[in-house]
């Protein structure tokens, strides 16, 4: 399952329930929102929101004047993401919801937002932004589930090779790593060593 960080201000709870609806759609394809209204009560609401941005393949941040002028977004998860986006090739996504100044934000400016043009959701008719909602939902899904440079087939059994399930996993294991050391997308190299510590669980789970 791959995990998409939904970041906001709960002065835009309407945009961020329209955003995880319409990636709610692909759930089981394979794609899992997480906003903060997922932790439980009684839960200690920080660590809780870290460990969410620790694990995440993609953060989709609903841009808005609220959005902008929240300390703890600022301060304490932006940092994070952009960490993220830095050392690991984490996708963070805008998403203008409303319109403010983001685009004389220098972390923001430089980093490709959505709606196309970044058009604000709030200027377009209800049919509009359901639409845009769902073209990013599908290039969510495009950047995490497509396999990268047809990298996360199960490659076929070569002659002669044993066909339990640990030799399957063993070689899918060896052509991941092939793939991961000549790939050059930062993302997708990303994608590449979940895969691979995924394979790695699933031969130690077998051995």
């Amino acid at each position: 399952m791959s995990n998409i960080f939904i970041s906001y201000s709960h002065l835009d709870e309407d945009w961020k329930n329209r955003v995880a609806k319409q990636i709610g759609v692909l759930s089981r394809a394979g794609l899992d929102s997480w906003d903060d209204r997922r932790i439980a009560a009684g839960d200690d609401w920080h660590p809780e929101i870290q460990q969410a941005i620790e694990r995440c393949d993609v953060a989709v941040l609903l841009i808005s004047a609220d959005f902008l002028t929240s300390s703890f977004i600022l301060d304490k998860e932006i940092p994070l993401l952009l960490q993220r986006r830095q050392e690991q090739g984490i996708r963070v996504i805008p998403l203008i919801v409303r319109p403010c100044a983001w685009q004389r934000i220098d972390w923001l400016k430089g980093i490709q937002a959505r709606p196309q043009d970044g058009k604000p959701l709030s200027g377009m008719s209800l049919h509009d932004a359901e639409a845009a909602l769902s073209r990013l939902a599908g290039e969510i899904a495009d950047l995490l589930l497509a396999p990268p440079s047809n990298a996360s087939f199960m490659p076929p059994s070569r002659p002669g090779t044993p066909s339990s399930a640990a030799s399957i996993w063993q070689e899918k294991l060896e052509f991941l790593r092939q793939q991961e050391a000549i790939c050059a997308d930062p993302a997708q190299k990303f994608a590449l060593k979940k895969q691979i510590e995924e394979a790695e669980a699933k031969l130690k789970a077998l051995s």
